[in-house]
């Protein structure tokens, strides 16, 4: 059996990680967070566990901590730790990038489209994970 890639979905509403995650768990297993601070805490956990993710998907208003603020936690994170970037997706209703936009992998408004959402994973795994 073909093991599937590790995905974090953060997002502080329900229906938002139950859509972002019916349309990549097909690819992905996937664990989720409600907000920034957790999602920060599950990525560091997970790579000092040896089982880091191979993306994240983070929504960027949030409570404890919006996802600009985790975006620049795991990115200071990998430099500091000699860690290449893990791929991440900003999923935003209205939000824009401005400040971070060099940092993450790719935006997407929401709701997320199937299509769109396959082209850039497909661009970001250069073309060797299935069709979602």
């Amino acid at each position: 059996m073909e093991t599937r890639l590790k995905a974090l979905i953060v997002d502080d509403s329900e229906m938002g990680r139950c859509m972002t995650g019916a349309i990549v768990g097909k690819v992905f297993s996937f664990d989720e967070a409600e907000n920034g601070k957790d999602a920060v805490t599950m990525y560091r956990v997970s790579v000092e566990n040896k089982t880091p993710y191979d993306i994240i998907f983070m929504d960027i208003v949030m409570p404890e901590m919006d996802g600009k603020e985790a975006v620049r936690m795991i990115r200071r994170y990998e430099a500091d730790n000699n860690l290449g970037n893990t791929p991440i997706i900003m999923i935003s209703a209205s939000e824009m990038l401005d400040d971070i936009e060099e940092l993450v992998s790719g935006l997407f408004r929401k709701p997320t489209s199937r299509v769109l959402m396959n082209e850039l994973l497909q661009k970001i795994f250069k073309g060797t994970i299935p069709i979602i």
